[in-house]
């Protein structure tokens, strides 16, 4: 069955509209194909009343903001979640009992798609530098053959994931960005990478079901905990890579290890696809960096300024610690909306890198500022507002030091995406 036969009037009750609107597209999508299509959100309308209009004009007679009643969408035949949702919420229970199918717009794209070869991108840090790198080389590439085509699937995109299903067809390339709370679900419907790039250490049940055909490219603390690893044994060629495969005479816009780690994942995953080394090189040496990923914004009075406002986990702010950090040289600027990651890691670390930790508001800061406080050898503040926040930076900070903005938590609610907060802080740092 085509994905349109099987969206055809189908009863679908999708809950989320995603943090900042990311399952709009979609949700215009299974309605441009006739899908029966009822919207659930536990926020308020007045909050989200800047996608509802685009869901009207698309066809949305049906929706529920402020409350998730089960009730409401018992007669469902398909429901569809949002990724920041919980397939364990409560208002799910009798979904499970009724054997209605849960799905994530990954899984759902997966099973009505035809077969395609995965690039799978995986960890808790890195993963967008490394996917944007293959995606520029592979495009380049493939412009060469008239039938391959490439797409890139990322959650927190405002383009969807279902939309990419009128466009591809039979051994097409998907590029793939996988969260951490998707990993589980691509197993449990047997969907495993061609290729898996991964960029720190994770859980590896994705890859349990690789073939001898397949590939497994990362650095060598991760093949070595693969291989150590209890739960299966990997089948998958796996191939290690290493910072000193970039050639030094590149003129790459940073030597970093973090930078070099990623770029050697996407040459050796390029040369897998075999992509000519000038394409390589040419793409590497443009590359200026993602925005909010570690990105240098100014330097003031001798002090350094980073934006890294898509960190939205204490993984990726701990990566950046140590590969920023010296001899305790950091003001950190961290706090937003609750995740539920652990921060355990992090809170013990903080203090090998950090001089200042300044706190931003939000769910998640609420939770952790008690363990915060306790951090011996450190300046702790509590401020109310990012500009607030880099006034006191600049107030803290001494010359060789780095201001760093990671917050290690998400951004809070729909009106402030992770994208719009790194931007106040490159304006509010630029003012200074």
């Amino acid at each position: 069955m085509n994905y349109k036969d099987f969206l055809k009037n189908k009863k679908i009750a999708v809950i989320g509209m995603g943090p900042h609107g990311e399952m709009v597209a979609d949700i215009k999508f299974l309605l441009m194909n006739k899908a029966q299509v009822s919207l659930f959100d536990i926020r308020s309308e007045k909050r989200l009343k800047g996608f509802l209009p685009k869901l009207k004009s698309a066809g949305l007679e049906r929706y529920t903001f402020g409350k998730v009643d089960p009730q409401d969408f018992s007669d469902a035949l398909l429901v569809l979640l949002s990724p920041e949702i919980s397939k364990k919420s409560i208002f799910l229970k009798k979904s499970h009992l009724d054997g209605i199918p849960i799905e994530y717009p990954e899984t759902l794209f997966f099973k009505l798609a035809p077969s395609v070869t995965l690039i799978g991108i995986i960890g808790a840090y890195g993963k967008s530098t490394v996917a944007h790198l293959i995606y520029s080389m592979l495009k380049r590439s493939f412009s060469e053959y008239e039938d391959q085509g490439l797409f890139f699937i990322d959650p927190e995109s405002p383009n969807g994931v279902l939309t990419h299903l009128k466009k591809i067809k039979k051994s097409d390339v998907i590029l793939s960005r996988i969260p951490d709370s998707l990993l589980p679900y691509y197993s449990q419907i047997n969907i495993s990478p061609y290729v898996a790039v991964i960029t720190s250490i994770t859980s590896f049940d994705i890859l349990e079901p690789q073939t001898y055909n397949n590939f497994i490219v990362a650095p060598d603390r991760i093949i070595d905990e693969i291989k150590l690893s209890k739960k299966f044994i990997s089948k998958a060629k796996m191939l290690r890579t290493r910072n000193n495969a970039i050639p030094a005479d590149w003129q790459v816009h940073s030597r970093a290890p973090h930078f070099l780690e990623n770029a050697s994942l996407a040459m050796q995953t390029a040369e897998l696809f075999k992509v000519p080394m000038d394409i390589v090189k040419d793409v590497m040496q443009k590359f200026m960096g993602l925005k909010g990923r570690i990105e240098f914004v100014k330097r003031v009075n001798g002090v350094e300024y980073y934006n890294d406002a898509y960190s939205i986990t204490p993984e990726a702010t701990l990566s950046v610690l140590r590969s920023i950090s010296s001899s305790r040289n950091i003001v950190l600027i961290m706090g937003g909306a609750y995740t539920p990651h652990k921060y355990d890691s992090l809170v013990e670390a903080i203090s090998e890198h950090v001089s200042t930790l300044i706190l931003l508001p939000g769910s998640g800061s609420l939770g952790l500022r008690s363990q915060l406080e306790k951090i011996e050898d450190i300046k702790f503040i509590q401020s109310f507002s990012l500009e607030e926040a880099i006034i006191t930076a600049n107030g803290c900070a001494k010359k060789g030091d780095r201001v760093l903005f990671s917050p290690a938590f998400d951004a809070i609610g729909v009106d402030i995406s992770r994208k719009e907060r790194g931007e106040r802080f490159v304006r509010a740092v630029r003012n200074l």
